[in-house]
């Protein structure tokens, strides 16, 4: 960030601080996160006044921690409107695909809080953000999609389903030496055997996440 203002690069001072606010997100240092996304934001608003939002990456960044603070219609908001931006102006795949599976995660949250949850919204962007990030090419992002869509097929008591979803997650993480994938895959495991009632199995998976 320091570099970024000294180069007076709108589009550096700008990225530079989201990535800055996604790092300090992953520390759980989440106040001080979203004061500087807010602070990208508004320089994002001032480079690119018909952009007035964080999109791309930074936008995706952005988030993921208003998902983490259940701020769900307002992703939802964020991510539909990057998408209607995608298609007048061509973003990327990987964009495109992270936006789903935003809103993926926003909808399924929705689902699980709802009396009588419909899934259907969450399964038709978890199901296009998979594809898409398959499309993509990038390894990491395809792990993120199978974690986030395994969590359906598991609510809807759909075991077999959530379990291929996983051990592919699990199959990349460990080729790619991703271990925070894999404690997030172990910990989907636990939630998986919880759900079928296999207390012992759960057990494991548990202890080999904190390992």
């Amino acid at each position: 960030v320091d570099f970024a203002d000294r180069s007076d690069d709108a589009f550096q001072k700008m990225g530079k601080r989201a990535n800055y606010a996604n790092a300090l997100h992953q520390a759980g240092r989440t106040a001080e996160a979203e004061a500087l996304f807010n602070e990208a934001e508004a320089m994002q608003k001032e480079r690119q006044p018909s952009y007035p939002i964080l999109y791309s990456m930074q936008g995706i960044w952005y988030c993921d921690l208003l998902l983490d603070q259940g701020r769900r219609r307002e992703v939802q908001d964020r991510a539909e409107q990057t998408l209607q931006w995608a298609k007048r102006n061509g973003l990327s795949l990987l964009t495109v695909a992270m936006n789903h599976l935003s809103l993926g995660r926003a909808h399924l949250g929705e689902a699980q809080q709802a009396e009588a949850g419909d899934f259907s919204k969450a399964a038709q962007h978890l199901g296009r953000a998979v594809d898409g990030l398959r499309q993509a090419g990038n390894q990491e992002f395809i792990v993120r999609g199978l974690l986030a869509r395994a969590a359906l097929p598991r609510l809807r008591s759909d075991f077999e389903r959530a379990r291929r979803d996983l051990d592919e997650a699990m199959s990349i993480a460990e080729r790619g030496s991703m271990g925070l994938y894999q404690v997030d895959a172990r910990l989907e495991y636990t939630r998986l055997d919880l759900a079928m009632g296999n207390k012992p199995n759960a057990r494991e998976h548990l202890a080999a996440a904190k390992e």
